[in-house]
């Protein structure tokens, strides 16, 4: 597990070098949370982007958004999770789905003041996008939109069918909280062709190496009954992305969603040849460029 944050000194000394602009804000639970943002560097067009990250992840890989997007005029900021990367919160909680929709609603809150006029488009990866979608249950009306990336409705089944996977199966019934399902072994190698972002994940101290059952019951409690609790209601206009080699979310359940989705304005792109990581792969470029486009003609 990464250190705890437990105040804000703590996020500027296991933070350190921030590079990043960066600051703070406070849920409705007094939990806080960390964010970084990244200003646009052309004309604004009056768009902002939040990104929600990966498993065991936090905001700080995603700069890679920031690139492609700020020099087309759009603002980004990334969050970090409760729990996750220099937010406060316990490590191994992801936090029941009305926290985690006032924890993206204090971001939303902030940029609205900030920036009364702006459209805002939530961006999830993988677990992200449960994040978004929760969010979007009950507050969609504060968005212009959601873009999905690799969007994580229930995992791929073939990761239930490792053997390692079926060596900590009792962990479910005995220790659901105890963190012995690996993030940085060989699914991290099936997960993305990138090998220096896979370096990086590996050594990046504020990282999870491991989670537990219960952490990944928690992303999967934030989208409960998705199906048509979630998806038929939406009517904002939806981006989703997966890759043709994602071995690690269903992408049966994708194209459920698609077809579930109320919106009228929907667009699900699969890429052949890309693994689960697709902002970390040879054809990013090409997917960051979609987004963007996607984002400017909304």
């Amino acid at each position: 597990m990464p250190p705890q944050v437990h105040s804000a000194d703590d996020a500027q000394r296991l933070g350190e070098p921030l590079a990043d602009q960066h600051g703070h804000i406070t849920s409705a639970d007094g939990t806080r949370l960390f964010y970084r943002r990244w200003p646009a560097t052309a004309t604004s067009k009056n768009i902002v982007v939040i990104v929600l990250h990966g498993i065991g992840y936090h905001s700080g890989p995603y700069k890679v958004v920031a690139d492609t997007l700020n020099p087309q005029g759009v603002y980004v900021y990334g969050l970090d999770a409760r729990g996750h990367g220099l937010s406060s919160g316990w490590r191994g909680y992801v936090g029941a789905p009305a926290r985690v929709a006032q924890d993206i609603a204090a971001m939303v809150g902030l940029i609205r003041a900030q920036q009364p006029n702006t459209k805002i488009f939530l961006l999830g990866d993988s677990m992200g996008c449960n994040y978004a979608l929760d969010y979007a249950r009950d507050h969609q009306n504060e968005l212009a939109g959601l873009v999905l990336l690799a969007p994580a409705f229930y995992v791929d089944l073939r990761q239930l069918l490792r053997p390692e996977s079926l060596l900590v199966m009792p962990y479910f019934l005995l220790a659901h909280r105890k963190p012995i399902i690996e993030l940085v072994g060989s699914r991290l190698e099936e997960s993305s062709h990138d090998q220096e972002w896979i370096a990086g994940r590996r050594a990046d101290p504020l990282a999870y190496k491991s989670v537990s059952f219960g952490y990944l019951l928690d992303i999967q409690r934030l989208i409960a009954g998705w199906r048509s609790r979630i998806a038929p209601k939406l009517n904002i206009p939806v981006l989703m992305i997966k890759g043709g080699q994602d071995h690690v979310v269903s992408q049966r359940d994708c194209e459920t969603f698609e077809r579930l989705c109320g919106s009228a304005d929907k667009r699900f792109e699969l890429y052949p040849d890309v693994a689960h990581t697709t902002l970390w792969d040879p054809q990013s470029g090409e997917i960051l460029n979609l987004v963007g486009n996607w984002l400017l003609q909304h």
